[in-house]
């Protein structure tokens, strides 16, 4: 097999809100467009505001024809559950600093899968587009990302050079988004198009597990013929967590003595932080860390709390990044494990909500012919 590294843009310079748009023209069938994305913090701090917030959407779209579309949140975590490892990233909430995140779009089910992989010559119009908004937490400034034009965006797509075009790819899409209840049912309608690789949801807010904002998944067809699953959440995260284990990351944050911080890990997470770079004398301990939280103990030897923000490294573990859960069909790597919807008159997803005003979305990964 003979592959190439295609640089479609290297560190192009977007601004605020900006929609970056590049032709995808190559010949060649490409399994997966590699992602980096590059942001300046404010002179101050950037506390809980990731690269991963700011990108609110990447697509390829083919002239109105939407073929592929998350956020970057959604994305690095589609990422894990297809490789198994976590993306590239850099989180830090330190002032004038940079957070640098890479992630695949993968067209397969791992990079360069010679089955599943994008054929530009299928479409009119291919094109990849990154939605941006820097405001999306909180506005340009001193204490978030920087003002100015600095966000710089690298995309580079990985082709094969000798391998016939696949007639389908994997098709990754936000289907539902909405905001968490404290009570009652949401139903959300699936398409019955396409044959499901995987169902990823998200249900995100601090301080709370994702079974704690959604405590049951059910999926039916026409109105209980069929019931593929109808589970706990938390049992299909532990589920997730034997089958794909945890992941790392090195995040830098700007804290003080047992002020709570954002994580990228929701699940079962730890953090270790080993150096502190404004007070070298201060004893650093882990006060706790679960639930996209965490704090930890800043004090000095003589046991007094450091109440000024310092900055401090640590490496974060755990599972469920951006509290997402991913519900796959059968054995992930084999077609004929997949669902096919297509017999079914109405698919629906039917969740149990139990906490208002979390981040609730829906995706799936299908099967697309081209």
């Amino acid at each position: 097999m003979k592959t190439r590294d295609a640089l479609l843009d290297y560190q192009k310079t977007v601004k605020d809100t900006e929609q970056y748009t590049k032709d995808l023209n190559l010949t060649e069938p490409i399994s997966a467009i590699a992602l980096e994305i590059e942001c300046t913090n404010g002179a101050t701090s950037n506390k809980g505001n990731f690269i991963s917030d700011i990108v609110t959407k990447i697509e390829v779209v083919d002239g109105s024809e939407v073929l592929e579309s998350l956020n970057m949140s959604q994305l690095e975590a589609l990422q894990f559950y297809k490789t198994g490892r976590m993306p590239v990233m850099f989180p830090s909430e330190w002032g004038g600093g940079s957070q640098r995140h890479s992630v695949m779009l993968l067209f397969g089910r791992y990079l360069w899968d010679r089955e599943y992989a994008f054929n530009c010559k299928s479409f009119t119009n291919p094109q990849l587009k990154i939605s941006l908004n820097k405001a999306a937490i909180r506005a340009a400034a001193a204490d978030g990302f920087a003002a100015g034009d600095n966000i710089k965006i690298t995309p580079v797509a990985k082709v094969f050079e000798d391998v016939g075009a696949p007639s389908q790819f994997l098709m990754a899409k936000q289907i539902e988004n909405f905001t968490g209840g404290s009570s009652g049912e949401k139903r959300v309608d699936l398409p019955k198009d396409y044959v499901y690789r995987m169902i990823l949801a998200r249900f995100w807010r601090q301080g709370y597990d994702i079974d704690e904002l959604i405590t049951e998944i059910k999926l039916t067809c026409d109105t209980d013929k069929f019931i593929p699953f109808n589970r706990k959440t938390k049992q299909l995260d532990t589920e997730a967590f034997a089958l794909f284990g945890h992941g790392r990351v090195k995040h830098d944050i700007k804290t003080s003595h047992e002020i709570a911080f954002r994580l990228i890990f929701n699940k079962e997470p730890s953090i270790f932080p080993f150096v502190e770079t404004n007070n070298l004398f201060d004893i650093l301990g882990v006060t706790y860390a679960w639930s996209s939280e965490g704090k930890i103990e800043l004090a000095s030897h003589a046991g007094a709390a450091d109440a000024t923000d310092r900055q401090v490294t640590m490496i974060e573990e755990g599972h469920a990044p951006h509290a997402t859960l991913p519900i796959v069909f059968g054995r992930p790597n084999m077609p004929e494990d997949w669902f096919d919807p297509t017999t079914y008159k109405t698919l629906e997803l039917v969740l149990t909500q139990a906490v208002g005003t979390s981040v609730c979305e829906i995706a799936a990964e299908q099967v697309r012919k081209q």
